[in-house]
């Protein structure tokens, strides 16, 4: 497992942690379309990122976490994350 964490500044002031996690992958059944996925946790919410083999659902998931925190938190966020262009462009 790889876990980040990262500090956001609130409105308010007050400095709290978000915590991103991408778990190892996993195969998926033959019939699905995607042969590996990987479990991407953001900020408490799970995410199931498909990938062609195991080190593409890492890089999927890892692209799926700055997407989500770049589009949430924007530049509050220590350290930064640069901008992304969305999934699938």
């Amino acid at each position: 497992m790889i876990e980040l964490v990262f500090k956001v500044t609130g409105e308010d002031g007050e400095q709290r942690d978000i915590v991103v996690r991408i778990h190892e992958p996993t195969r998926n059944p033959p019939e699905k379309k995607w042969p590996w996925a990987a479990s991407v946790e953001v900020d408490g919410r799970n995410y199931n990122v498909p990938g062609e083999d195991p080190l593409d659902a890492i890089e999927s998931g890892a692209r799926h976490a700055a997407i989500l925190l770049r589009e949430i938190h924007g530049d509050a966020l220590d350290p930064p994350i640069e901008p992304r262009m969305k999934e699938g462009q």
